[in-house]
C-alpha cells in the first residue's frame, strides 16, 4: 500500500498538483514531495519506492538526506535567470535523469515538487499538468 500524507509546507495547492502528476504520469509517478528552502514534506511513494526500504522511518531518513540538497535547486535557477541566459525567461522545472529513475523539480516562488518519475513517464506532460493546477488553484 503506498505511503500517503497531506500537505501542509507549499502556499499553493499541492494535492491538487500530486493528482495532476498522477493523472498526467500514471503508473509512471513514483513519489511526490513538496519542498521549500528550508524543509520538505512527503505527500505520496508508490510501493516500488517503499520496497526499497526497511521501514518508514527508514524512507523518511534516507529521504531527508536526499532532500537536503534541493536548496540548491532555488541558486542554480536564480543563476540561471539572473546571470546566465536572463533573456530566457523563468526556469520552469528542473531534470535529473537516470537509468532508473528521473527526478523532475517544478519549482515556483519559494516552494516546489520534488517528483520522482519512472525512466520512460512523460516528463514534459507531467510538468505541463502540475504547472495548470497550480495556475488554477490560484485562480480561486
Amino acid at each position: 500500500m503506498p505511503f500517503t500524507q497531506e500537505a501542509e509546507l507549499a502556499d499553493i495547492d499541492a494535492g491538487a498538483a500530486l493528482e495532476a502528476a498522477r493523472e498526467a504520469g500514471g503508473n509512471g509517478v513514483r513519489s511526490f514531495v513538496e519542498f521549500t528552502a528550508e524543509d520538505f514534506r512527503t505527500l505520496y511513494v508508490d510501493d516500488r519506492i517503499l520496497s526499497m526500504y526497511r521501514d518508514e522511518s527508514h524512507l523518511n531518513e534516507h529521504y531527508e538526506q536526499v532532500l537536503d540538497h534541493l536548496n540548491m535547486d532555488f541558486l542554480e535557477r536564480e543563476a540561471y535567470e539572473k546571470t546566465l541566459l536572463p533573456n530566457a525567461g523563468r526556469v520552469r522545472s528542473i531534470v535529473t535523469q537516470m537509468e532508473e529513475l528521473t527526478l523532475l523539480r517544478v519549482l515556483y516562488e519559494d516552494s516546489g515538487f520534488y517528483i520522482a518519475l519512472a525512466p520512460d513517464a512523460p516528463i514534459a506532460d507531467v510538468t505541463e499538468a502540475v504547472e495548470a493546477s497550480v495556475d488554477d488553484s490560484r485562480v480561486d
